[in-house]
C-alpha cells in the first residue's frame, strides 16, 4: 500500500494532519511539492517575488525532515506524469481554502479520476472547518461560534522512514535549476520563524500590537500563510494569554468562512450597496502611492517598509489601504494587486478580505471608516519612530511637525498629493451618488 502525498500550504511534518492521515493509512507515502506559479500568486518563476524565496527556505528546511521530492510546471500535467509512471494507492493532500488552491486541486482530482486513483483531502491548517459554521453575518457571530468549535487536538511528526522515494528531483536541486535561492528572504527564514513562536510574548500583544515602532506584532503571518507552523500551536500559546491574539487568528478563518459562502468577493465586493463606485483611479496619484511620496509620512514609510521588507505593520496596512481608497479614491482591487506583488505573507482570501474591509466594501460594520493619517501618527507612532526609520530625511523635524503635514511644511520633502479632510468629504459624496 503506498500513497502520495502532495504538499502546498502545510510546509511542515510536525502536526500536519494530511500528511499523517496518509501515514497511517498506507505502508509508504512518495512526497511532492509542484512549484505551480499558480499556487504561489506570481504569473511565473522567474519573477522577484518574497514568497518564491519563503517557500524555498521552508522545502529545504522540510527536505531535511521527510524525503521531499519538488517537480516544476502546471500540477495537473505532473500528476499526469507520475499517476502514469508509479500504481499509487491514493493521493492525499490537505483541503484547499484559497480560490487559486480550489483551481488547481480540481484539475488535479479529474487527471486522478482518469486514472482510477482517489484524491482524499484532509481538513487542516484551520482551527475551525467553515463548512461547520452556521450562517453568520459578522465576525461576532461568528467568534462566538468559532470558539465552541476550535479543534486543538495535534498529531504527532511522521518520521523520515516512512516515505518512499520517486523518480523526481530533490528540493535543492530543482531551486538551483530554476535560480531560486533564498537570499530575498533574508528578514524571514524559516528557522526564525519557528524560534519566534517559542519566544515571542503573547501576553503583551494587546497592548503592543498598535504600535509599529515596538516589536508588539508577532511577525508570524508569513509562515502562517505557507503552514512551516502549526496553527493549532499558535492557539494553544495563546489561548487564556491573550484573547485579543486567539481573536486575530479567528479574523483569518473568518475571512475563509466567508468566501466559502460568497466565492464571488474574490473581486466583487461584500456590500452590494457599495458596488459601481465611479472609482477616479488617476494615475499620477496610484504612482505617488505606490513610490512613497503622498506627502504623507505614515503612509510612505509604510511603502517603504513593504518594500524593503516584504511587510507591513498591521495598523500601518489599515492606514495605507485606507488612503488609498478614501483619500485618493482609487479601487481597493488596484490595492490587492499590489499588495499581493510584494507581501510575504500574501494570502489571496486574507488580502481580498482586508482591502474590502479597509475600502468600507466588505464586512466591517461602520458605513465608512476613516484611518486619518494625522491622528494615527499622533496616537500610534507619537515619538515618529516609526515614521523615521523608514524615512530617516525627516530626522531634523519634530513629530507634532511630521504627524501634520497640511499644517507644517516639510522642506526637502514631498508635498501632500491631496488634503486628507477634503477627499475623504468626497468620498462619502461618492459612496452615496454610485
Amino acid at each position: 500500500m503506498r500513497v502520495l502525498y502532495w504538499f502546498r500550504r502545510d510546509l511542515r511534518a510536525f502536526d500536519n494532519r494530511a500528511l499523517s492521515e496518509a501515514s497511517s493509512t498506507s505502508d509508504r507515502v512518495a512526497a511532492v511539492y509542484v512549484l505551480d506559479p499558480r499556487l504561489l500568486g506570481v504569473p511565473d518563476l522567474a519573477v522577484e517575488n518574497p514568497r518564491i524565496s519563503l517557500v524555498a527556505d521552508a522545502l529545504l528546511k522540510l527536505s531535511s525532515e521527510v524525503e521531499l521530492h519538488v517537480l516544476h510546471g502546471r500540477a495537473p500535467e505532473v500528476f499526469e506524469e507520475l499517476l502514469g509512471r508509479y500504481r499509487f494507492n491514493a493521493v492525499y493532500t490537505a483541503k484547499p481554502i484559497s480560490w487559486s488552491e480550489e483551481e488547481v486541486v480540481d484539475e488535479v482530482r479529474e487527471v486522478c479520476s482518469r486514472n482510477g486513483v482517489k484524491l482524499v483531502e484532509v481538513v487542516d491548517n484551520v482551527l475551525v472547518d467553515p463548512s461547520r459554521i452556521k450562517p453568520v453575518g459578522t465576525f461576532t457571530a461568528f467568534y462566538r461560534q468559532w470558539r465552541k468549535l476550535v479543534d486543538t487536538e495535534r498529531v504527532g511528526r511522521v518520521r523520515r522512514d516512512r516515505f518512499a522515494g520517486v523518480d523526481a528531483p530533490s528540493a535543492g536541486e530543482v531551486l538551483r535549476k530554476l535560480g531560486i535561492d533564498t537570499r530575498r528572504v533574508w528578514l524571514w527564514s524559516v528557522d526564525w520563524g519557528l524560534r519566534r513562536v517559542e519566544l515571542f510574548d503573547y501576553s503583551s500583544y494587546s497592548r503592543l500590537r498598535d504600535y509599529p515602532h515596538l516589536d508588539g506584532s508577532s511577525k508570524l503571518s508569513p509562515y502562517i500563510s505557507v503552514g512551516a507552523i502549526s496553527i493549532r500551536e499558535l492557539y494553544e500559546r495563546a489561548s487564556g494569554v491573550s484573547e485579543e491574539f486567539v481573536r486575530q487568528l479567528a479574523w483569518r478563518e473568518f475571512y475563509y468562512y466567508l468566501k466559502s459562502r460568497y466565492p464571488w468577493m474574490r473581486r466583487l465586493e461584500l456590500k452590494p450597496r457599495m458596488r459601481g463606485i465611479e472609482w477616479e483611479n488617476d494615475e499620477h496619484l496610484v504612482e505617488a502611492f505606490k513610490e512613497g511620496r503622498t506627502g504623507y509620512p505614515i503612509v510612505d514609510a509604510g511603502i517603504r517598509q513593504l518594500k524593503s521588507e516584504f511587510w507591513i505593520h498591521n495598523r500601518v496596512r489599515l492606514v495605507v489601504a485606507n488612503f488609498l481608497v478614501k483619500d485618493l479614491h482609487v479601487d481597493w482591487r488596484i490595492g490587492e494587486d499590489f499588495f499581493r506583488e510584494y507581501l510575504v505573507d500574501y494570502d489571496e482570501v486574507l488580502n481580498a478580505g482586508n482591502w474590502q474591509w479597509s475600502a468600507s466594501v466588505g464586512v466591517d460594520p461602520v458605513p465608512i471608516r476613516v484611518f486619518n493619517p494625522i491622528k494615527q501618527v499622533e496616537k500610534y507612532d507619537p515619538d515618529c519612530a516609526y515614521v523615521k526609520k523608514y524615512i530617516p530625511e525627516l530626522e531634523g523635524y519634530s513629530c507634532r511637525e511630521i504627524a501634520d503635514p497640511l499644517t507644517h511644511k516639510l522642506r526637502g520633502y514631498y508635498e501632500p498629493v491631496v488634503d486628507h479632510y477634503e477627499r475623504v468629504r468626497k468620498f462619502a459624496s461618492l459612496a452615496k451618488m454610485k
